[in-house]
């Protein structure tokens, strides 16, 4: 009613404009006014002038529209925050950039809490504005909180910033949502739409024009928005972290102690709102050193404590996400963070959670989902280490009372398919809360298993905590066994000083205990540690000890192994007269061929063979030997066998031959982590290269022996190899160097019963004189 109003005025004003023009002509071209306004007829021609230019102006205003709506004006909004400074995900940036390059118009970031998700979106938001002339608007939808921002209150602010009427921003969200559709449809606008909840949330706020750009940022991964992009964010690699908190930190410490940057990111995860903090934390603390503030990081009851600086804490980011689980995913992730190991399996996490395996696996996908649990494989998830913490600092809380003891029960019946990881973490953590009978339950059902010479990392972690599970229960006889083991893992891993002291300690509790089978198995290991460091006198009274002790006790099984170890120490003291007997007897008395200690037996004979001259045989035990190593997996077995294979080649000049299997040797023993394996595959290589006249190869071999035996602190095997490097350092006529380094030899071998070093340290000594 009120638009018609102005129609109206329009009409009559253009009326009256009418007469009083008709008036005027009339006077202008001859009438006549009346007598009282006859003296302003010269006026008449002005006046028609006048109100003809007038009328033409109503006539235009009368043919303009009549009611309908009013044009919108242009309005530029400016909305976007100012970004963070110190930005270092270059990765993930440039992954978001392939994508948009690629044409995306909906961009989702997704990640778990303090990813640094905004972060990363205002970053690329600010390196695009330039593209977008008509502005940017930006929203914080809250979505991880109590009470998300509802769309229609978002499409009410957008409007009024995009200049729309504010009678035409009123009705439901459908009605917004069309009208907000009309006012983008022809605009280039870049929109960021933080921390969203779910798709409903954002769905009205997608525009429908290929102008525009939108990028969203979620805690949890929103999947079903149209021509939407998915980039999930994790955490930063090992570079952007350092330099993100070198950046964060701006401080001369940093740049003194690399180290210990690189310490407080990996106490951080990777995480940016953690490193952030933490490099606020140094920044706020002039006293401090980067060691201080690592050392406060790395005890886990107090890191999430360390992680608060003012408004900012990773433990509230967690919280906000943990308020908006349901009950039951509450339980399952705070009881995973119990979970003793890195990466487990739905049925772990059930015995964990002491529900159903499907329940739990249904929980676990809905946690992964918002980014409180990550998935790295099918059937397989992890905390990051900083939700760990939060999941277990909730789980004392909540459930003070709670105990792991189902899942240690379910590991022990369990450990044959589990990963070998979780059973050592498993069994530390048993030893921990003082769960010891469950912890010698879960070694005795693994130890089996660990029959590759490559498994001695697992089974050293495993005996180290039997052996302070049955000392803390008293119980010797465990002990006992726990150290044999604990010193053979030692020896498996060329370890052999540190592989003395168990095996010394094993034998005194057994002689305490007067058990002869435990103190025959524990002379057994400790007669092969003497033999391992040179100590053969003793090696000799030890293992003649244990084999006197099975045959007492009608043990054959252990007495072959007795037997063995005892025909090795001869063939190292090149006494093959002696070795060839007992070994012969270890054969005969093998109940199986498959025995899995037959190549060995095979090994021993072949070198006895080989130093009496009885050739022919020496290569064919070494052929049946390294066959059934190879058909076994024995991988310490093979490579021994290859080294012996190589000797038998250079009696035959065959030089490369020979280094080809020690090569070959030196690969297997780096592969399973045997530290003497590959210092005598070293040293033999070098043996062969002196041999064949080619020194310079001898000598750099040696130096790959000697830096390996001093790693080991093997006193005698280095003199050996120091031997070897100075006679190849006088055939290339380097007498000081020469000199220096068989000095060195002698000083380290010293009145070491060596077989084969006095007629080297001999000639070596004639050559010298001899310069």
């Amino acid at each position: 009613m009120r638009e018609g109003r102005p129609i109206v005025l329009i009409a009559v004003t253009s009326g009256l404009l009418s007469v009083m023009l008709a008036v005027a002509v009339n006077v202008a071209t001859g009438g006549s006014l009346p007598g009282p306004l006859s003296g302003v007829s010269w006026l008449a021609w002005p006046a028609i002038a006048l109100l003809g230019a007038i009328a033409v102006g109503l006539a235009i205003l009368q043919q303009s529209p009549g009611p309908g709506p009013r044009p919108v004006p242009r309005q530029v909004p400016r909305e976007l925050p100012a970004a963070v400074t110190a930005f270092a995900g270059k990765s993930d940036l440039a992954a978001v950039n392939r994508v948009l390059a690629a044409g995306c118009r909906v961009l989702a970031i997704a990640g778990p809490p303090g990813a640094g998700k905004s972060t990363l979106a205002l970053h690329v938001a600010h390196e695009r504005r330039h593209l977008f002339a008509d502005g940017e608007l930006y929203a914080t939808l809250r979505g991880a909180g109590p009470d998300p921002v509802p769309p229609e209150e978002v499409l009410t602010r957008f409007l009024d910033r995009l200049g729309v009427p504010e009678d035409e921003r009123r009705g439901g969200v459908d009605d917004l949502a069309a009208r907000y559709r009309s006012a983008v449809a022809d605009r280039r606008l870049l929109i960021v739409l933080d921390n969203a909840r779910d798709a409903a949330q954002v769905l009205p706020l997608l525009p429908g024009g290929a102008g525009c750009l939108v990028i969203i940022t979620s805690r949890r991964l929103i999947a079903n928005l149209p021509h939407a992009v998915s980039h999930p964010l994790g955490g930063l690699d090992d570079a952007d972290a350092r330099d993100l908190f070198v950046h964060a930190a701006s401080d001369a410490r940093v740049d003194d102690d690399p180290e210990g940057v690189a310490r407080i990111v990996e106490l951080c995860g990777g995480l940016p709102l953690a490193v952030r903090i933490a490099a606020a934390r140094l920044k706020a603390r002039p006293a401090w050193s980067l060691g201080d503030l690592a050392t406060r990081l790395a005890d886990e009851r107090r890191r999430l404590n360390e992680l608060e600086h003012e408004d900012l804490a990773v433990r509230s980011s967690f919280e906000a996400s943990y308020r908006e689980l349901s009950e039951v995913d509450r339980q399952v992730f705070r009881r995973a963070g119990a979970h003793p190991g890195r990466v487990f399996g739905p049925a772990a996490a059930a015995a964990l959670a002491r529900r159903d395996e499907p329940t739990t696996e249904r929980a676990l996908e809905r946690l992964v989902d918002v980014h409180l649990v990550e998935s790295p494989a099918p059937d397989r998830y992890q905390l990051h280490d900083l939700l760990r913490l939060f999941a277990t600092e909730r789980l004392s809380i909540e459930e003070p009372q709670y105990t792991p003891a189902p899942y240690l029960d379910w590991l022990a019946a369990h450990a044959a398919a589990e990963e070998r990881e979780n059973i050592v973490a498993g069994v530390r953590h048993a030893v921990a809360i003082g769960a010891y009978e469950a912890a010698w339950t879960i070694v005795g059902t693994v130890h089996p298993l660990l029959t590759d010479s490559a498994d001695h990392p697992d089974r050293l972690a495993l005996w180290r905590e039997a052996a302070v599970a049955a000392a803390e229960l008293g119980d010797e006889a465990r002990r006992a066994r726990a150290l044999r083991w604990v010193s053979s893992a030692y020896r498996d891993a060329g370890e052999v000083t540190r592989a003395l002291e168990p095996a010394a300690e094993a034998v005194a509790i057994a002689e305490r205990l007067g058990d002869g089978a435990a103190e025959a198995e524990a002379f057994t290991v400790y007669g092969e540690c003497l033999r391992d460091l040179s100590r053969f006198d003793e090696a000799r009274v030890a293992l003649e000890r244990a084999v006197d002790l099975f045959v007492e006790l009608d043990d054959v099984d252990e007495e072959v192994g007795a037997r063995i170890a005892l025909g090795t120490l001869f063939n190292s003291l090149w006494q093959p007269e002696l070795a060839a007997p007992v070994l012969e007897r270890a054969r005969e008395l093998m109940q199986a061929a498959q025995d899995h200690r037959r190549p060995w037996t095979l090994l021993g004979l072949s070198t006895a063979y080989r130093f009496t001259g009885r050739r022919a045989e020496a290569v064919t035990l070494n052929a049946e030997a390294l066959e059934l190593a190879r058909g076994g997996k024995d991988r310490f077995a093979y490579g021994h066998g290859l080294i012996e294979r190589g000797w038998l080649a250079v009696d035959e000049r065959r030089y490369d031959d020979a280094v080809q299997d020690m090569r070959a040797a030196l690969g297997l023993f780096e592969e399973i982590r045997h530290g003497i394996g590959v210092g005598l595959a070293y040293q033999a290589m070098g043996e062969v290269a002196a041999t064949a006249g080619r020194p310079a190869d001898a000598i750099a071999a040696c130096d790959a022996a000697i830096d390996q035996f001093e790693r080991l602190r093997d006193r005698v095997r280095n003199g050996r190899a120091r031997l070897l490097r100075a006679q190849a350092l006088a055939d290339l006529g380097r007498e000081a160097e020469a000199r220096g380094e068989w000095r060195a030899a002698e000083a380290l071998i010293g009145d070491t019963p060596l077989p084969d070093a006095p007629r080297r340290r001999e000639s070596l000594q004639e050559r010298l004189e001899g310069f």
